[in-house]
């Protein structure tokens, strides 16, 4: 497992690249396969939890996994220590020719991706925008993941910011990153389905706590 830090905007964005094409494989022969995600199907996390299907399909519970060890690394390099009681939504992008992705951030304290069928590239996963180079903003490339700079108008600064970078992702490559990060991808330009895995986590602290809970019940009249 390779495990790289990155901080961005600055942004701290982790990149682990999994060794797991078997997984891989898996998850991407049940999205072909099955009935639930048959026709023009796509999921958010308000609709379905994949975590659901945990029990019976081991893939699941793996990534599972894969995610809470990935949010770990993360925590650890915001130096987030002790125990976070920790809940997790996992759904697909699941993608087919021409659909894109438009900005958005999660509603979720941390975000994560995983890339179980990507288009190939001969560029490294992670490129930062250069200031002095070719401002590459708005190429329309396949499938990319463009990373905003949540800083408003930071691309305004008179000596130039690095104010987003591109994500060219592959099999086997998970991003965990802050939910307010603003992101979009860039339409699939392949005639495969491509599949990416996210996860939202909402993260709240096990220590003892003198706040009181209430429920607000907020009706229309």
């Amino acid at each position: 497992m390779q495990v790289t830090e990155h901080a961005l905007f600055p942004t701290r964005l982790v990149t682990i690249q999994f060794d797991a094409p078997g997984l891989n494989e898996e998850v991407a022969r049940r999205f072909a396969t099955g009935d639930e995600f048959a026709g023009d199907f796509d999921m958010h996390p308000d609709s379905q939890n994949l975590l659901v299907l945990a029990d019976r399909w081991p893939a699941i519970g793996r990534l599972r996994t894969m995610f809470l060890d990935g949010l770990r690394v993360w925590l650890r390099g915001e130096r987030a220590f002790g125990e976070l009681a920790t809940e997790m939504v996992l759904f697909s992008n699941y993608a087919a020719r021409g659909e894109f992705t438009l900005v958005h951030n999660h509603e979720a304290d941390v975000a994560g991706i995983y890339y179980v069928t990507t288009a190939e590239y001969d560029r490294p996963a992670l490129v930062v925008a250069d200031p002095a180079g070719e401002y590459d903003y708005f190429a329309a490339e396949d499938g990319v993941l463009v990373l905003h700079d949540p800083r408003f108008n930071a691309n305004l600064g008179a000596l130039g910011s690095a104010d987003y970078a591109k994500v060219y992702p592959r099999p086997g490559l998970m991003l965990i990153f802050p939910g307010f990060l603003w992101h979009s991808v860039t339409p699939h330009l392949g005639e495969f389905r491509r599949l990416a895995i996210s996860a939202n986590f909402r993260l709240r602290s096990s220590r003892p706590s003198n706040a009181e809970t209430w429920s607000v019940v907020v009706d229309k009249s």
